[in-house]
């Protein structure tokens, strides 16, 4: 190529390479000036989440977290077996209870004599009755599995039980 053409194609269109170049410029000024404020507010975003890093870096940071995860994921999973355990104890446990007072004897002054109906959640339990009179006071316990009992149940039990089970206002 030839270096007088070369110039000459220059010195003609001079005025336009100028304005290309200034056009140029003023994008790539703007670009610069959009990209120091992006950079700024990455660097603010950045001091902000590694505010309580320990001057680590970022990735020390993630593999901390990380460490904290995976803790709470077996604390996790000891305190679901902790409370299926505990769950499948508090069906075995006295929910439902049910009192009943009165007076066994005409000659006996007060409601002195009880009876108890004590169920868990599966309507196992037992029944205990007190009857107290003028010169003898005794006590029993019947065993109640699902809600019943092989032993005969006197009115005063069924009534005890069925206001643990819920059957009878209270």
């Amino acid at each position: 190529m030839d270096y007088n053409i070369v110039s000459t194609y220059i010195t003609a269109n001079l005025p336009i390479i100028i304005l290309i170049m200034a056009t140029v410029f003023i994008v790539m000024f703007f670009l610069s000036i959009a990209l120091l404020i992006s950079n700024r507010k990455l660097k603010k975003r950045y001091d902000l989440m590694m505010k309580d890093a320990d001057k680590g870096s970022l990735e020390d940071m993630i593999r901390s977290y990380q460490r904290k995860v995976d803790t709470s994921y077996v604390d996790t999973k000891l305190a679901v077996e902790e409370i299926k355990l505990l769950s499948n104890q508090i069906n075995h446990c006295i929910q439902k209870v049910g009192v009943v007072r009165y007076k066994a004897f005409d000659d006996v002054g007060s409601d002195l004599s009880y009876s108890v109906a004590m169920l868990d959640n599966k309507n196992d339990g037992v029944v205990i009755t007190s009857i107290f009179g003028r010169n003898m006071s005794t006590s029993y316990a019947k065993p109640i599995s699902k809600g019943t009992s092989k032993y005969a149940l006197s009115e005063e039990e069924n009534y005890a039980m069925n206001k643990a089970l819920g059957l009878e206002k209270k």
